[in-house]
């Protein structure tokens, strides 16, 4: 049996910025994803999008605030 240092649960974004964070140092890591492909779950459906520029009328005060929001 395989034994690992680290096991993450979770592929999303989370899961695998970590993974990938860990894959700096000598560690044998294990990421356990339930679905077929990774950021398939939660991560895939979330909206929490801060800066989409798409749905805002562009002279508006949140469609202005995208533009600016985009160029940070």
């Amino acid at each position: 049996m395989k034994t690992y240092d680290v096991c993450i649960v979770g592929g999303g974004v989370v899961g695998t910025a970590i993974a990938r964070e860990l894959s700096r140092y000598r560690l044998s890591v294990a990421l356990l994803e339930k679905e077929a492909e990774l950021a398939f779950g939660v991560s895939k459906s979330n909206s929490g999008i801060i800066h989409p520029g798409t749905q805002n009328p562009p002279q508006s005060l949140k469609g202005r605030l995208c533009v600016q929001g985009n160029r940070l």
